[in-house]
């Protein structure tokens, strides 16, 4: 059995770590060995269930583990050799000894770091469940775009680089300032980037979703339905909605206007998005520790957590007669916002502030596109 995969994102402090946590809880009360990563900096997966989580696996419960992603601890165990070039590369051009350690610690290798646990865990198949507890959405966006870009630099640029730097190397280095990477560097980077490639097809696959949490507030559906947009223009199956913090009806009378404004709200939930909600009422009290066990009964009840609630695929290919047509699903874009080119081997679609760039099949990439059509937030794209 594949290891099941959901990554939960969602605006900050819609309470994304407290759903992740409670669904960890429900997957492994029901006999399935579950691992919860926390890939936000701002860790906050311990406090929620109220115990120490190391940069490792560590067991919480019965099937149950957690772990938080420390950059220092991955960077030692696993990336020294690239951290001490850029160390080195930064010094040499003038940069203080304590802020060139600061700036080889690129930005976002905390979520880097863990999908690249993600995909050990999954080609080891030691859990059943794998849980994300995501950095809040656009953090969660670029780093979900990363494996595609990886594969796109790694098949087009990498290996030219590479040689280039071998034949200039002997002849620069003497005359230059600036340090050029060793081939135990390139030969890092080389399997850095080979391993995220790898992600893509894990994070594609049927056994991988993203769970949208966001309460009824009218910033928080907008970031929302930016960030479906994107899931779907991207490949990634998003199988639910999980609405949190709900007013009872039984707020009382100082909360009324507000009971009024959620209700409009969720209503606007249930009519923009064609997926399965959850929902969860607002608590008295702060939620971590054994009120959790509560939270996951009301959110699944008899369901299973670990099951893929829609099927959907963001992505198909049809035949038509002699044509094929490529059908991408991007949701709350205006048709002006769509712009698209074909490149060789390449489809580029721009979908307002977004850009993918598809690498066609080979039964359309020998075709030339002949059409396009926008229906009902569905990019159908002809080849013939």
């Amino acid at each position: 059995m594949e290891p099941r995969i959901i990554l939960f994102t969602g605006k900050g402090g819609v309470g994304k770590t407290t759903v992740a946590a409670a669904t960890a809880i429900k997957a492994a009360k029901l006999g399935y060995k579950t691992l919860v990563i926390s890939t936000d900096p701002a860790h906050s997966l311990a406090d929620s269930f109220a115990c120490t989580l190391n940069p490792y696996p560590t067991k919480i419960n019965e099937n149950l583990y957690g772990m938080e992603v420390n950059v220092e601890y991955e960077l030692e165990r696993h990336w020294n050799t690239i951290k001490e070039y850029l160390t080195l590369f930064f010094k040499s051009q003038g940069i203080e000894d304590v802020v060139a350690e600061e700036l080889a610690i690129f930005p976002g290798f905390d979520e880097l770091a863990s999908l690249l646990h993600l995909l050990r865990f999954y080609e080891k198949k030691e859990y059943d469940a794998i849980i994300l507890d995501c950095a809040p959405t656009g953090e969660t966006l670029r780093l979900l775009s990363v494996p595609e870009v990886a594969k796109w630099y790694m098949n087009r640029f990498f290996g030219i680089e590479r040689k280039v730097l071998k034949l200039v190397k002997p002849i620069a280095e003497p005359i230059i300032d600036v340090p050029l990477p060793s081939d135990e560097v390139l030969d890092k980077i080389q399997e850095l980037y080979t391993r995220i490639s790898k992600l893509k097809d894990i994070l594609e696959s049927e056994a991988t979703t993203v769970r949208i949490v966001m309460n009824p507030e009218r910033m928080v559906i907008r970031e929302s339905e930016r960030a479906f947009t994107y899931l779907n223009l991207f490949g990634y199956r998003v199988d639910c909605v999980v609405v949190n913090k709900i007013f009872p009806r039984q707020a009382g009378e100082y909360f009324a206007r507000w009971l009024e404004i959620q209700e409009s709200y969720l209503k606007e939930i249930e009519e923009k998005f064609p997926l399965p909600i959850l929902r969860i009422p607002f608590k008295s009290t702060e939620v971590s520790g054994e009120l959790l066990n509560e939270i996951a009964e009301e959110l699944y009840g008899e369901r299973d957590p670990i099951e893929v609630f829609h099927r959907e695929k963001p992505m198909s290919v049809e035949k038509e007669g002699e044509d094929f047509v490529l059908a991408i699903k991007a949701p709350f874009v205006e048709k002006e916002q769509l712009k698209l080119f074909k490149r060789g081997e390449e489809l580029v679609v721009v979908a307002g502030q977004w850009k993918r760039i598809i690498f066609l099949p080979q039964s359309l990439a020998i075709r030339e596109p002949v059409g396009a059509s926008f229906k009902n937030g569905e990019l159908r794209i002809k080849f013939r």
